[in-house]
């Protein structure tokens, strides 16, 4: 074989066939997660030849989740590592829809892969979690206030203000704890270190800062009279502050 023909060779092999251009998979390279909400991936295969035939059309993400054959029958493969889903096909569109989207199933790609008579195509879409937190519970113990947050996502700081004043960087130390349960999801304990001194009626208020937006995302207020408190959710953090700024006043 003389280099012009192995050179045409090369070329031959290395150059996409006319259906593979012609054929496409349609799909949204980010789709953003809100939480505790429902999530769908679409999948779309388009061609501008006639007599497309799909043989295979499936989402995977690192195993099988679910395809569809010839007949048009969707097979759905459950297992342990994601959540609830189901999947949903039309018209060359298959859709892969979550119930809810946690953590764990956001750390890698989803890939739509295509079989047809006029070739093989597929894409990748990934999915990002909404920034998330929310109050649980708060609590008194040994004169020191607590709070807790669950469900948060990707990370957060917890910062403490007594009577309008930022505790966070002073004298004051609180005591934090993080874990992730089984599905990625981040709780956030704190308890800060309140003297005998330092009791007062002025209120405490317990905040999430989030790690990805640098803004707090949930607060916990915390009003004591000596004995006894409570605890109750702020919806505005910046309410709870206006609030503890009038006291102190």
């Amino acid at each position: 074989m003389d280099a012009t023909t192995f050179c045409l060779f090369c070329f031959v092999l290395a150059a996409p066939s006319a259906s593979q251009e012609l054929l496409r998979l349609n799909v949204s390279p980010t789709v953003v997660a809100e939480f505790n909400s429902r999530v769908s991936l679409h999948c779309n295969a388009s061609t501008s030849q006639k007599g497309l035939l799909i043989k295979h059309m499936g989402w995977t993400q690192d195993s099988k989740l679910c395809s569809v054959n010839e007949e048009e029958t969707v097979i759905t493969h459950q297992n342990n590592l994601t959540g609830r889903f189901h999947c949903e096909y039309e018209d060359g569109r298959l859709s892969l829809v979550f119930q809810r989207m946690r953590p764990l199933e956001t750390r890698k790609q989803f890939m739509c892969k295509l079989r047809s008579n006029q070739g093989v195509v597929h894409g990748f879409t990934t999915v990002e979690l909404q920034e998330n937190g929310e109050a649980a519970a708060s609590s008194f113990q040994n004169k020191s206030p607590s709070c807790t947050f669950n469900h948060v996502y990707p990370d957060g700081e917890v910062h403490w203000f007594h009577g309008g004043r930022n505790l966070s960087g002073g004298s004051e130390r609180a005591l934090t704890r993080k874990s992730v349960d089984p599905r990625g999801w981040l709780t956030i304990s704190s308890q800060l270190a309140v003297h005998g001194d330092q009791e007062s009626r002025l209120p405490y208020n317990c905040s999430l800062r989030g790690a990805r937006s640098g803004r707090y995302i949930a607060s916990i207020a915390l009003a004591g009279n000596g004995a006894a408190w409570r605890s109750s959710d702020v919806p505005k953090t910046a309410l709870c502050l206006l609030l503890s700024l009038v006291i102190w006043k």
